[in-house]
């Protein structure tokens, strides 16, 4: 039993396994190769495929959720990597509670789901766009992250805001390739002078959800994530930098700046799931509020150094708590910078240009390079 969807097809559809009553599945093994991702079942489970498109209907990931209760064997790998058309696959938590296990594309064109006679293994295959090069042959498994981390090296996943069919804030410049820039260039230096394994939630391009960003942070075990914005302002003529930590609460300007990135009402989440991810979140930030505030102080201190060392009229906004959604779950210091204002004359016509971009990338390096430096530091004491 199963089902094939095409480029045009249905967004989700679902399909129930029948299992042995009151007995949760364990998932067992988890595998990709090429355009064929198994996932290996103690028994037979209920289990729904998501799919999220970009604009032109190529489908770019893939959620296959299992139901509250599903657990993870210890020795399966939480994340492995693929090649196009499976780039990737990882394992996360579903809304529900139970196993989550998502799918990167690149270059796929249709999919199937289905389940072995004994419905004890699932196997989903995905076709590559007709008239596509064959893929070359997978790399191995990395298991525990989707990059490999050298002992003693640090690892930050980088966020880049807004992407795809989410071009965030206007101005003199666009938002999405403005945080792309900076943050490509700011994966360098810290590759290059840190020796930090870094890792950008995205690299193109493209559509992301918000949670599947922090979703990325937690599955590599990253030690810090650092999302990337530039602001905007109706009247043009706010102007300078800020740095956020998660905060359910803010003042009326921290709020309406959370929704514009939010792109949702997160005050008042519609849905019970809505508000229990922001307890859980709350519970998981608790034990990291100290180090995401010393974090933010850190890299508004090295952006704001760098930026007024070298321009005029370089405002410093300080560090401010908020309620933003792509802060949400992260099991790391986690913060949100917001660089500079696109819609003001004189920033954004510097942010449109490279110069400001590289000393932007400068001075959040200078920013994470001292925070965790000062953690090193305490560590030894």
């Amino acid at each position: 039993m199963g089902w094939w969807l095409a480029r045009a097809g249905l967004a989700a559809l679902v399909l129930a396994a029948a299992g042995a009553p009151g007995r949760a599945a364990i998932v067992e093994g988890l595998d990709a190769e090429a355009g064929t991702v198994r996932i290996a079942l103690s028994e037979p489970a209920p289990h729904r495929l998501s799919v999220i498109r970009t604009p032109d209907g190529s489908p770019v990931r893939l959620y296959v959720d299992l139901p509250a209760g599903t657990t993870l064997a210890p020795g399966v790998p939480r994340a492995v990597n693929g090649s196009e058309p499976v780039v990737g696959v990882r394992v996360g938590v579903g809304d529900d509670g139970g196993v989550r296990v998502l799918v990167e594309l690149d270059g796929a064109d249709a999919f199937r789901l289905l389940p072995d006679r004994r419905g004890r293994e699932l196997v989903l295959t995905v076709d590559p766009v007709a008239g596509a090069e064959p893929p070359a042959a997978p790399p191995p498994p990395v298991a525990a992250a989707e990059t490999p981390r050298r002992a003693g090296r640090v690892k930050i996943v980088l966020d880049p805001g807004h992407g795809g069919d989410d071009p965030g804030a206007m101005g003199y410049a666009v938002e999405k390739e403005v945080t792309l820039a900076i943050t490509r260039q700011l994966a360098r230096l810290l590759e290059d002078r840190l020796g930090a394994v870094v890792v950008l939630t995205r690299t193109t391009d493209r559509t992301l959800p918000l949670a599947a960003r922090t979703a990325r942070a937690n599955a590599e075990g990253a030690d810090l994530f650092v999302s990337i914005h530039a602001n905007a302002n109706p009247s043009g003529r706010l102007r300078g930098v800020e740095t956020y930590y998660l905060d359910p609460h803010g003042d009326h300007a921290t709020l309406r700046l959370a929704s514009m990135e939010n792109g949702l009402d997160l005050l008042h989440p519609k849905g019970e799931k809505a508000g229990l991810r922001y307890i859980l979140s709350d519970l998981v930030q608790v034990g990291k509020m100290e180090e995401s505030a010393t974090l933010a102080g850190s890299v508004q201190r090295g952006v704001v150094r760098r930026l007024q060392s070298r321009y005029r009229g370089v405002v410093d906004l300080g560090v401010k708590r908020g309620p933003f959604y792509v802060l949400v779950g992260a099991y790391m210091p986690c913060v949100l910078v917001e660089t500079a204002f696109l819609t003001h004359p004189v920033e954004g016509r510097r942010l449109a240009g490279p110069a400001y971009r590289a000393d932007l990338a400068e001075g959040l390096y200078a920013g994470i390079a001292g925070f965790v430096a000062q953690t090193r530091r305490a560590r030894t004491l």
